[in-house]
């Protein structure tokens, strides 16, 4: 049985689970410096950052990249900057991007950075991993807009049953974490559902063990639904 963990920014607990290992396109004022950063992926082989795939044949790890609303400090350069970190090799989807509307960072600009991060997903071909808080209608209204392709994956979902179904209705999927409404779970079951860690200190199998609970099934029944999506939907092995 395979666990597959699509958003998480630590190395998985158990080395045989696939793990996509998330990083923010480099935030001044986080403490980091473009360079450092970059500098630490390349050098991070064991945590499959921006590595070269053949180097981590068989260890199922995979890497994200993007803007985080959180730390936006120059849009130009951090665009130029994702451009460059999204082609490297090893990296299968964009993000975390999104809107939030409690952050400094303008809706505007968060909208910006958004759109680029949505057409640079087009363009390779991957998939977008989603922060949004406070900001649905205005996701909802990106999403007619730019009438993407590639799956639009909503990270960290903790929103109730209502909110779920608005969404799948319109296309995104859902992935639960730590903390989720059981409701909600339903709703994105069987197949506009995945399972995270985020930046919590909890491994992928506890979070498969919840969430299976909650919809009352097997552990292997329900991990291998998510299996079948991470393959029909997200196009990894």
């Amino acid at each position: 049985m395979v666990y597959y963990d699509i958003h998480t920014h630590h190395l998985p607990v158990y080395p045989e689970d696939v793990a996509i290992v998330n990083c923010l396109v480099p935030a001044l004022d986080a403490g980091s410096h473009p360079g450092q950063v970059i500098s630490r992926l390349e050098k991070a082989d064991t945590a499959g950052c921006l590595c070269d795939p053949a180097s981590s044949a068989g260890t199922g790890l995979f890497h994200s990249v993007g803007i985080h609303p959180w730390y936006i400090y120059d849009v130009e350069e951090q665009l130029t900057d994702l451009k460059r970190q999204a082609m490297l090799p090893g990296v299968v989807a964009i993000g975390e991007t999104g809107l939030d509307k409690l952050v400094e960072a303008s809706l505007e600009c968060q909208q910006e950075i958004f759109k680029v991060s949505a057409a640079f997903a087009e363009n390779l071909g991957i998939f977008l991993i989603i922060h949004c808080v406070k900001a649905w209608d205005e996701l909802i209204a990106l999403k007619k807009e730019l009438k993407p392709r590639m799956p639009w994956v909503i990270h960290g979902f903790r929103g109730n049953a209502i909110l779920a179904r608005q969404l799948i209705r319109q296309g995104f999927y859902l992935s639960f974490g730590e903390h989720f409404h059981p409701e909600a779970v339903h709703e994105a079951w069987p197949g506009y559902l995945f399972a995270e860690t985020d930046d919590r200190e909890i491994d992928i199998r506890t979070v498969y063990r919840n969430l299976s609970a909650s919809l009352n099934l097997r552990l292997e029944q329900f991990a291998g639904q998510i299996a079948e999506n991470v393959r029909d939907i997200l196009h990894l092995p």
